[in-house]
């Protein structure tokens, strides 16, 4: 039997934290990439199923981020017969080894009369970049995407579906943007610190409690050297806490990577409406059998119904005030009063809902 001299045992548990150090920033800032081509996404022209009378179809297209990074999108949209425009868009949102192929799973959006727009974020499947970020960057992304949605006049609506990098990623934006009608996250982190930190116990059980923050300081100092950004910038806790966009935020119970406690943090700190759900499966499981039954009756509550409550009711109101004689000044300005008056209770509401734009993301 041969003994370690303690020198031996010191370069060997140096080597193990170097390698574990390593492994654990390249889990953060460079996973495993998604390797696909685009017809793996399927026909242009499709059916969802052989009972679905209608027809829809995917338009690939590239967007470019604030950086200057082309992004590869697709838009996926009703054909046969066509919808009438402008209609609600859902923009997916995938996670940090995944692309837009991942979004083909919620693609019985469409039955509901709304569209899909799907992207691969910098640094994830065919887009540009390097690196990935877990939000920081990602960020930036989403506001190239919103801006072309607003810019096309063909969207009345939009909401967030993000599974954990992209649930991240959705929080932090819809916090600073207040034309996102609802969020659906899927496995969102707490924060970047505390998930390394998990990430380090979970790889490493060998490494003493006391050891895992110097570890983490050292991968926040790697990370920033490396891609330019904090880990303690990604804080979705926090971000929550300042959105008032609604929220619908559900977690596997088997999930290993990103631990439920954590999304169950951000539901508890979230601002506006929030609704938390703990699902079967784990991190990466396949969602559809939650898919009827949860998340598409909240994207049709904050996506179809409400606005279409919100402009029926308002136009009940218009059609209650009596309509004035033209010859009746004073008449017609009562009217215009009310309807001033109506004006001034919409602004107030926009102004308390607003957050100014951080640098990132402005639009």
């Amino acid at each position: 039997m041969t003994t370690m001299t303690t020198m031996e045992v010191v370069k060997h548990v140096m080597s193990r934290m170097g390698h574990l150090f390593e492994d654990t920033c390249k889990l953060i800032v460079r996973p495993e990439r998604a390797v696909y081509t685009p017809s793996d996404l399927g026909p242009t022209v499709f059916r969802l199923s052989e009972d679905d009378p209608l027809r829809y179809h995917r338009v690939d297209m590239e967007l470019e981020n604030m950086r200057g990074q082309k992004l590869h999108c697709s838009w996926f949209r009703r054909l046969d017969p066509p919808t009438p425009d402008p209609t609600p868009c859902v923009v997916y949102l995938h996670g940090n080894c995944g692309s837009r192929l991942d979004a083909l799973e919620i693609l019985p959006v469409l039955q509901q009369g709304m569209s899909l727009f799907a992207y691969d974020a910098s640094g994830s499947g065919l887009s540009e970049g390097e690196y990935v970020s877990l939000g920081f960057y990602e960020r930036q992304d989403l506001a190239s995407v919103v801006e072309f949605l607003h810019a096309s006049h063909q969207v009345s609506t939009i909401g967030l579906w993000g599974r954990s990098m992209g649930a991240v990623t959705s929080i932090m934006y819809a916090a600073r943007d207040d034309s996102i009608a609802c969020v659906v996250g899927d496995s969102p982190f707490a924060n970047l610190r505390d998930l390394c930190g998990d990430l380090v116990q979970q790889h490493a059980r060998w490494v003493p409690n006391t050891v895992v923050s110097a570890v983490v300081n050292k991968m926040r100092g790697r990370i920033i050297r490396m891609v330019g950004f904090d880990i303690d910038d990604l804080d979705t806790v926090s971000h929550g806490a300042r959105s008032t966009v609604p929220a619908f935020l559900f977690h596997g119970e088997d999930d290993d990577f990103v631990l439920p406690k954590h999304s169950l943090r951000v539901a508890n700190s979230y601002a506006g409406p929030c609704l938390h759900r703990i699902v079967k499966g784990g991190h990466n499981s396949y969602r559809g059998d939650d898919l009827d039954s949860i998340v598409i009756p909240f994207l049709r509550l904050y996506l179809i119904e409400k606005p279409q409550e919100i402009a029926r009711c308002a136009k009940v109101k218009r059609a209650a005030v009596p309509e004035a004689p033209a010859e009746s000044p004073n008449n017609s300005a009562g009217a215009t009063a009310e309807d001033r008056d109506g004006e001034e209770n919409e602004n107030e509401e926009d102004v308390s809902s607003t957050a100014p734009q951080e640098p990132e993301v402005a639009r």
